[in-house]
């Protein structure tokens, strides 16, 4: 059956916190080379565990599908794909690559724009993570074959594999195909260099601040709109009463000098008057 997961908020699951079945992930850029966004990933969480009847684990699953989230008039392949996850208990074995852990699996990453970017570090440690739930199973072997990587990423998918504690007998010294060495859930590594330039929202936190946004666009537009309108009836005006209108404008632009003017004149004048008297 499958488990159903939070969908807007963390609860645990044996003291550990077990994340939304759904979250958006905000990619920048690695290198630091804008602070802007370079894209947003929707990823969506699915757990099962089979039972048998009279209560023991049969098996266990782990899907985490991913979407590039791109405008509705946005041309191009948006990317997305799916990396799985499996734990047989009747032979104490996970797979990181497969939901069936005798088949051997592999992970693709198509999203374009965005390679490199770690987000494939990303969904790999939480299949690392969910494994750790059983660590004494050993890992199923993965196998890397030439095909898969071309040179230029050759290196890039080995490192992939090895940073979370994976170690290749490669069968070359390019290194272009080989197969990992056995190795127990335990001795496997967490990797949290994707903290360094992918950011997880709640998907609830994400649709409100687009929301805020929409709010913010819209008082903008209205108050740009009013401010249209108000230019639009002004030139109405002037072009109505032209001489009246050139009037109403001087004076309200010169309006507290005209009053320094008139109050100096009534000052001189009383004055001048005081003085005609006098004399």
């Amino acid at each position: 059956m499958e488990t159903v997961l939070p969908s807007f908020g963390d609860w645990k699951r044996n003291g550990e916190i077990v994340k939304p079945q759904i979250l958006v992930l905000e990619i920048k850029d690695k290198d630091g080379l804008t602070d802007d966004a370079l894209g947003f990933v929707l990823v969506e969480r699915h757990e099962s565990y089979r039972h048998y009847s009279d209560g023991p684990l049969e098996a266990a699953g782990i899907c985490l599908s991913f979407k590039r989230i791109a405008g509705k008039y946005t041309y191009g392949s948006h990317g997305q794909g799916y990396f799985l996850g499996g734990f047989t208990p009747s032979i104490n074995t996970v797979s990181l690559t497969s939901s069936i852990v005798w088949s051997e699996g592999a992970v693709f990453l198509d999203l374009p724009g965005l390679a490199g970017q770690r987000i494939g570090t990303y969904l790999m440690n939480e299949i690392v993570q969910w494994a750790q739930q059983w660590p004494d199973a050993s890992v199923a072997s993965i196998k890397l074959y030439a095909g898969q990587a071309q040179s230029d990423n050759k290196e890039r998918r080995n490192r992939f594999y090895e940073q979370f504690g994976i170690v290749f007998d490669y069968d070359d010294e390019q290194r272009r195909s080989g197969q990992s060495r056995p190795v127990l859930v335990r001795d496997l590594i967490t990797v949290e260099t994707w903290k360094k330039n992918i950011v997880e929202h709640n998907m609830h936190d994400y649709l409100g601040s687009i929301v805020d946004l929409n709010e913010r666009i819209l008082s903008d537009l209205n108050a740009r709109d009013r401010a249209c309108a108000n230019l639009i009836a002004e030139q109405r005006r002037a072009e109505a009463r032209p001489f009246r209108w050139a009037l109403g404008q001087l004076y309200s632009k010169y309006s507290q000098t005209i009053f320094v003017v008139l109050v100096f004149i009534v000052i001189m004048g009383v004055s001048w008057v005081k003085i005609t008297q006098g004399s």
